[in-house]
């Protein structure tokens, strides 16, 4: 990724409107690079969890072509905070978009599965909003597979399908712009 990532900080995902079923949940989220081992256990994940999808259309996770993307992205553990030891519970990877300098692409947010529908994936859609608007950003933009149940979550976050490509949406969320107020003291 071009830009430097940093680690993110907690986020009180209590100030965020959401509907009264969505469960809260405290996570952070940890920085990891290309060559740290904790690498396989993002690779694993994305392979257990796309494999259904992919295997419903015919095809196999290409761990190849994932290990060769995977330097164009920045990674972070997704760590919850509620637990009693803060554990791991999936991953997220972002990129830019070079074709459009206003963007951060979510490229995936993998949850293992006994940690699904505890707002997780929620908490990490808000600390990837705010990860953009911090860079100045101000839109996200994602792939979903059509069948996929993350889908309903990426539409109550706010994201729209701009594009149908295959069996994918191309979903897009414009952030709201942070203004600043300049004080004249000019009479």
């Amino acid at each position: 990724m071009n830009r430097a990532a940093s680690d993110v900080p907690v986020i009180d995902t209590h100030r965020r409107a959401k509907p009264v079923s969505m469960p809260v949940a405290a996570i952070a989220l940890t920085t990891i690079t290309i060559a740290d081992r904790r690498m396989e256990y993002c690779l694993a994940l994305a392979r257990d969890n796309m494999q259904p999808y992919l295997a419903r259309r015919g095809q196999e996770f290409d761990e190849t072509r994932w290990r060769n993307l995977a330097p164009q992205a920045s990674f972070f553990l997704i760590n919850d905070m509620n637990l009693t030891v803060h554990q791991t519970v999936g991953f997220l990877s972002v990129r830019d978009e070079p074709d459009s300098p206003w963007t951060l692409h979510i490229g995936d947010v993998q949850l293992e599965e006994r940690h699904r529908n505890r707002g997780t994936g929620w908490a990490t859609l808000a600390l990837v909003e705010v990860m953009a608007q911090s860079r100045g950003l101000n839109e996200l933009t994602l792939n979903v597979f059509r069948d996929n149940p993350a889908l309903h979550l990426y539409e109550r976050f706010g994201f729209r399908c701009v594009e149908t490509q295959f069996e994918k949406y191309k979903m897009r969320k414009t952030l709201a712009r942070r203004y600043t107020c300049v004080q004249n003291d000019n009479p």
